[in-house]
């Protein structure tokens, strides 16, 4: 039989060749959700209508639709390689993050790269409240440097002290006993790197633990209900692999802050509440689709998710017995 036209040499037939793109759709789609919300990250917090949650948390319920729709129809053993290529892709992101760290930069930066920032603290009454401003109601703060135990000191004292490497007649204020600067130079890259590594870090340990259990779970079901009851192992596999992945992410990543005292264990509660429901939320809503999607992909593939159950079992069961052998 002649291959079509556009079809390439690797390419077996034209039904080969959708099913390999559209497995590459949902493998790509899963991989760029996963470097969206590992450099996002806890970079900001927002208010998601009544939720607090990070904006990293945003793209996250994507992965977990990518690895139900690539476990429904191709199988537990893609499902679990594309988990294992994005903790490759976690560990690249890592590795090019230690590059630029390690590698001396140009002198010059541009208005973009460089934050100038000045941390501050409250002012406080003799009996420890904050003192408010009546004419704004925002409270009274005093420039603060930190006090080496990872808080922040307010300056009592100030100088001025030349400038390294500028010209000599420029001068920056400082703090008087420590010589550390109130107004303080950071670069862009200093900043993202020290966000992402932080939450890269946490979320590799919930990300392999969440997904690996999300699979799991989503073959578990689907072998007890013998391939029915769709629903039940798209929301049951996720909603406890988002518990576990949210609960891993907040508490690893604050960990130090958590128990130096930096940040309230109940914020903590309220950071991982806001972000399991609002994955709750997104989970129960994208039920339709993924029926939908199911549906329709199974025609265009021409995959019987029915026999791919099947043929689960029984490579679940051989898997079994070579690792009791």
């Amino acid at each position: 039989m002649r291959r079509p036209a556009h079809l390439h040499p690797i390419e077996a037939s034209q039904l080969h060749a959708r099913r390999e793109r559209v497995f590459l759709v949902l493998a790509g789609i899963f991989i760029g959700a996963m470097a969206m919300l590992n450099i996002l990250g806890i970079t900001k917090f927002i208010h998601f209508g009544p939720l607090e949650l990070a904006v990293g948390v945003l793209p996250y319920p994507l992965t977990f639709l990518c690895t139900d729709f690539i476990s429904e129809l191709y199988g537990r053993r893609r499902a679990n390689f594309v988990v294992l290529v994005g903790l490759l892709i976690n560990v690249m992101v890592l590795g090019f993050i230690w590059i630029g760290e390690n590698t001396e930069s140009i002198p010059f930066r541009t208005p973009v790269q460089r934050i100038v920032t000045m941390d501050s603290v409250d002012l406080r009454s003799i009996d420890g409240a904050p003192l408010i401003d009546r004419a704004s109601g925002a409270p009274f703060v005093r420039p603060a440097v930190p006090d080496g135990r990872g808080g922040l000191r307010a300056v009592d004292r100030f100088a001025l002290e030349p400038v390294p490497g500028g010209d000599e007649r420029a001068l920056r204020l400082v703090d008087a006993d420590t010589g550390i600067p109130i107004i303080r130079e950071e670069s862009l890259f200093s900043r993202i790197s020290t966000t992402t590594r932080q939450a890269m870090l946490a979320s590799m340990i919930a990300y392999l633990a969440a997904q690996f259990i999300d699979v799991w779970l989503f073959h578990f079901w689907k072998r007890l209900t013998r391939g029915r009851h769709l629903w039940l192992r798209n929301n049951g596999s996720t909603l406890v692999s988002q518990f576990v992945d949210t609960s891993c992410v907040v508490l690893i990543t604050f960990w130090a802050q958590i128990t130096a005292g930096d940040v309230p264990f109940t914020q903590v509660m309220t950071w991982i509440a806001g972000g399991y429901a609002f994955k709750l939320v997104v989970a129960l809503l994208d039920t339709i689709p993924f029926y939908l999607g199911v549906s329709w992909l199974s025609r265009y593939l021409e995959i019987d998710p029915r026999r791919e159950h099947d043929a689960d079992v029984e490579e679940s069961d051989r898997d079994d017995r070579i690792i009791l052998q």
